[in-house]
């Protein structure tokens, strides 16, 4: 009797091994498929915006877009574009879909800016791209790119150096002043002369820093000039307050400027130069 009992309590802790092995089979042998999203591949949020300086070379603006999971079939992603001043087909051109193909998950979209949209230095835009349809839904993150838009053109010195007619806060002229004796000082810098400043027959070395693509600057640091005021030197300089700066598209050069002695500050202004 007792062996009899010992069997079936054997049998039915065999059984329960059986079942409790099946169920965790079934656990391990499961595939757990995560869903797939669309999202611009990024590495963090910040590199959802950028700036694109859209210049006579004509070379498109790449935004690399992705789908999170491999497929073996085709998937297209739907793109839609929203600006409060760029326009389709005048500022931009830029693609409504894109076609990831079986077997990837990465591409990217060209948006090609239009020169011709951009007539002055000064006309700045900001497109929004969004992922808004398409065979995978977008991503609850990195789903919208900010794009900045606007005209570069690239520093030459023989452009930059010559004649130019002069205002004086937009009132007093036209004169004339040159900018002389340009020397590249590196990539992004070189200094010169410009002359007749102030139409008084002054001249004064500057520094062209054209390093940060959104701010072309003029620097001039205090320097004496062959005038006296009350019987002491009389110095030139940039307003420290409000920065001097150029346009290579526009052939522009505005600058800021103080005329001061050691007694104190004898006039500031702003002149315009351009050729």
């Amino acid at each position: 009797m007792k062996k009899i009992i010992a069997n079936g309590s054997f049998l039915l802790l065999l059984v329960l091994v059986i079942v409790s092995c099946k169920k965790n089979n079934l656990v391990v042998d499961q595939d757990v498929i995560p869903p797939a999203f669309a999202k611009f591949n990024v590495r963090v949020a910040a590199d959802t915006a950028a700036t694109y300086y859209i210049s006579n070379a004509n070379k498109p603006f790449k935004i690399p877009i992705g789908i999170t999971t491999v497929s073996d079939k085709d998937r297209t992603i739907q793109l839609c574009y929203t600006s409060t001043s760029a326009v389709a087909g005048s500022q931009y051109t830029a693609p409504a879909t894109i076609v990831i193909p079986a077997g990837k998950v990465l591409d990217s979209i060209s948006i090609q800016g239009l020169i011709a949209g951009y007539p002055t230095a000064s006309r700045v835009d900001v497109l929004f791209i969004k992922i808004c349809g398409g065979d995978v839904p977008a991503s609850a993150y990195w789903a919208t790119y900010k794009l900045t838009m606007r005209k570069y053109c690239d520093v030459v010195l023989a452009n930059l150096g010559g004649a130019y007619t002069r205002t004086f806060e937009g009132s007093y002229g036209p004169y004339t002043s040159e900018v002389t004796n340009l020397v590249s000082t590196g990539v992004t810098t070189a200094t010169a002369t410009i002359t007749n400043i102030y139409d008084s027959g002054i001249s004064a070395d500057v520094t062209f820093d054209w390093t940060d693509p959104t701010a072309f600057k003029v620097i001039m640091e205090e320097q004496q000039t062959q005038y006296t005021v009350g019987g002491l030197p009389l110095f030139v300089r940039a307003n420290p307050a409000t920065a001097s700066s150029f346009s290579s598209c526009d052939n522009t050069i505005t600058l800021n400027l103080q005329l001061y002695t050691s007694a104190g500050l004898v006039d500031q202004w702003t002149s315009s130069m351009a050729k």
